[in-house]
């Protein structure tokens, strides 16, 4: 929770309420959560509306910068909606993807020979922090041998084209790789089967954002949402440096695996 927040306050410069954590968690844990980082002085109220807005103590965007959830579900006679089709826009592309799959006995084989650092409240195992190629990929275990994969790439998403599939696919063969260099260095080169990672192709998409940047520059600062839940589709300025990009992008569930959620996306 704390890092999709720094994420949202730091990458996409705006404020963030219970809607941007549905897919973690009830609100009423988010807000007993919340209500526990303002004890602490992490997080502070930034604007109340209908419902409330935080952000990061020291970080103020206010009124101007929170997004708008409205309606129930996304029309394509949405004003908005209407607004993005109308845009001169890139090639489609995914970012901020977030991946699970089961590998038996894992959580226990590294718990034991490995001295990663755990979780406080839970004991995930939490492996370091990984660049690959630009992208962020952080890697947890859980007691229950389900391993869960970010990989946050919101400055360089994987366009989905010939080249940039390649480079997303490579990207899962790189963690699974990873993975499999730790099991062998704790069985000294030999797996048992039912200790091994699956295939990366199988594994689960759970959440993604597609979308699209604009091809021109933006001189405005804005971040929208409309929608809610599982259907959220988002409108901002995505900075660059010295440069915006108008950038809008539907917040997926996909589900599936890895190779079934691109193809969804690639095949008419």
């Amino acid at each position: 929770m704390l890092q999709r927040m720094i994420h949202l306050t730091y990458n996409e410069h705006t404020n963030f309420s219970f809607k941007d954590f549905i897919d973690l968690m009830k609100p009423k844990t988010y807000r007993n959560k919340i209500s526990k980082f303002k004890k602490e002085g992490i997080v502070v109220l930034d604007f109340k509306s209908t419902i409330a807005f935080h952000t990061l103590a020291g970080h103020h965007f206010g009124k101007g910068r929170t997004r708008y959830h409205t309606g129930d579900t996304i029309s394509h006679n949405d004003r908005i909606f209407q607004m993005f089709k109308e845009l001169p826009k890139d090639k489609q592309s995914i970012h901020d993807i977030r991946i699970r799959f089961t590998a038996a006995k894992i959580y226990e084989t590294i718990s034991n020979n490995m001295s990663f650092e755990k979780e406080s409240i839970n004991k995930d195992i939490r492996l370091p922090f990984w660049n690959i190629n630009s992208a962020i990929v952080q890697i947890r275990i859980h007691k229950t041998d389900t391993v869960s994969v970010i990989i946050a790439c919101s400055d360089e998403p994987f366009p989905l084209d010939y080249q940039g599939i390649i480079a997303f696919f490579t990207t899962l063969a790189r963690i699974q790789g990873l993975l499999i260099g730790i099991l062998l260095n704790i069985h000294r080169n030999k797996i048992d089967q039912n200790q091994s990672i699956p295939d990366y192709m199988k594994w689960i998409i759970t959440m993604w954002h597609f979308g699209r940047d604009s091809l021109e520059c933006s001189k405005r600062d804005f971040h929208v949402a409309v929608g809610k839940a599982q259907h959220i589709l988002r409108y901002y300025t995505k900075d660059y440096g010295k440069k915006k990009i108008e950038r809008y992008e539907i917040q997926e569930y996909p589900n599936t695996s890895a190779i079934c959620a691109i193809e969804d996306k690639i095949l008419p």
